[in-house]
């Protein structure tokens, strides 16, 4: 096996809280270090806080004892100190192990990157978890038991409540609420703690975007009840990250290759990088075997189908809606570099794509940033004909499976069928990229903030082509 050096696992999208998946990622990948050919071992933490049992990262030490004198990185998360000593990490890394911590401080990754350079690399755990759901595993862990006292406050401003509402006195209402908040703020003691830390959920996210570039792979922890794809991805990063190090070098100018699924937000991406950052990269045109819809061109898709001046038919083309092969046509000529993007559950494949590599080398050739939504299958032809240029990127919408399936069915209401086709797609390219996580350079994570989309996506360019300017 060839090992990375190091290997950070850093955990900063929410820090501390329950159900973020760190720690049963930490521990899962030291315990199965053995049989998946790893070398992984917990590298040492210490900390003024109590442990936490068998799943403990750190390793406790006296009140008071830590400090710069003593400890290379010594930083504060939730009124607890913390330490690391880098001496640790050397000699784990130089007996030929490849240590894993958790580190929820951006600068201390930043400095523990600085510290080890090629040595290092940094990993973000991003969880579906968002703060009902924190509220929920912290009210099932923890559980809430007033006393009679207690219960007799609470009623009383349940009962103010409820008749202030069936008497419309709503601005009684709104007095009731906040008293009762009060009280059940101040009997449910981790009510406070649990605030804090969903509000931290929204923190950690923007401060991902504005350290997007810092990060060298995102560990994705969203299918329910299974923590094991979280050590299938760290597994694949160390077993098949080495034989991409060479590609993960600042590129320019970057052609940003996109994978996502249906309904991760690419066309959101597209349309709004034309709309507005169409001065800043140019969107490769793409063409498409199938009819205009309306979006087309607002992308860089150019549909064929139906169109006059459409080329001759290609016999071999079939879609998932099963168009009749006298509709099929053939991609024009100059659309050289060609691709089907899905397949339906009856084997047939849906839309075929194309792109022109005479495109994309005057792209480069003028000094241009460029993007446009492929298929990971099509990596390895960008890698070998542009390995200084190709940036891969995978798009990831923050639903949980759940949450997906539901969206889909909602969306496609009278075509249960269609909807059943984009659930199974997104588990195949949830798949495919648990699978080649290796492989990409960046993961932009979709919110319901489309803001966040664009930060992140600007974020990138700005890091490949420097400061904003126009394209001449």
């Amino acid at each position: 096996m060839q090992n990375l050096d190091r290997l950070f696992y850093v955990e900063n999208r929410l820090s501390g809280a329950s159900g973020c998946g760190k720690t049963t990622l930490l521990n899962d990948i030291v315990s199965k270090a053995n049989c998946h050919d790893m070398r992984a071992v917990k590298a040492p933490k210490y900390s003024e806080r109590e442990g936490r049992g068998e799943s403990n990262d750190i390793i406790h030490v006296a009140k008071g004892s830590i400090s710069l004198a003593d400890y290379d990185i010594p930083y504060v998360i939730n009124d607890n100190k913390y330490g690391i000593k880098l001496k640790d990490i050397r000699d784990l890394l130089d007996a030929g192990y490849d240590p894993f911590i958790i580190v929820s401080d951006f600068r201390n990754v930043r400095w523990l990157k600085d510290s080890f350079r090629e040595r290092a690399k940094t990993i973000y755990v991003s969880s579906a978890i968002d703060a009902e759901q924190l509220r929920r595993i912290q009210s099932e862990r923890l559980g809430f038991r007033p006393d009679e006292e207690q219960k007799a406050v609470l009623s009383y401003h349940f009962d103010r409540l409820g008749a202030a509402a069936r008497l419309g006195w709503w601005d009684r209402v709104s007095e009731c609420v906040t008293e009762l908040e009060k009280d059940w703020r101040a009997y449910a003691t981790d009510a406070k703690s649990t605030e804090i830390r969903a509000q931290r959920i929204r923190a950690f996210h923007i401060r991902y975007i504005e350290h997007l570039q810092l990060f060298d792979y995102v560990i994705l922890n969203y299918s329910e009840n299974k923590p094991e794809e979280m050590t299938v991805q760290a597994r694949n990063i160390i077993l098949n990250g080495p034989q991409f190090e060479p590609y993960k070098k600042k590129k320019h100018p970057p052609i940003f290759i996109v994978a996502a699924a249906s309904g991760s937000g690419k066309g959101t991406l597209m349309e709004m990088l034309n709309f507005i950052g169409s001065n800043r990269i140019k969107i490769t045109s793409k063409v498409a075997k199938r009819l205009p819809k309306p979006e087309d061109r607002r992308d860089g898709m150019i549909p064929i189908l139906g169109s006059k001046e459409s080329p001759p038919i290609w016999p071999d083309w079939w879609t998932h809606k099963m168009i009749s092969m006298a509709e099929g046509e053939q991609f024009p000529d100059e659309y050289d570099m060609r691709w089907s993007f899905h397949q339906s559950k009856d084997g047939s494949l849906a839309t075929s794509y194309a792109v022109s590599s005479t495109e994309i080398q005057q792209n480069i050739d003028r000094g241009y940033p460029q993007i446009f939504v492929s298929n990971m299958r099509q990596f390895q032809h960008f890698r070998e004909r542009w390995p200084n240029n190709s940036v891969f990127v995978y798009l990831h919408f923050l639903t949980s499976e759940h949450q997906n399936r539901e969206y889909q069915i909602g969306k496609w209401k009278g075509d249960p069928t269609t909807a059943e086709i984009r659930i199974e797609e997104r588990r195949k390219v949830h798949q495919d990229y648990l699978e080649r996580i290796a492989e990409f350079d960046h993961v932009l994570l979709n919110t319901s903030f489309q803001e966040d989309l664009y930060d992140q996506m600007f974020r990138l360019i700005e890091h490949y082509c420097g400061p904003s300017k126009p394209l001449v």
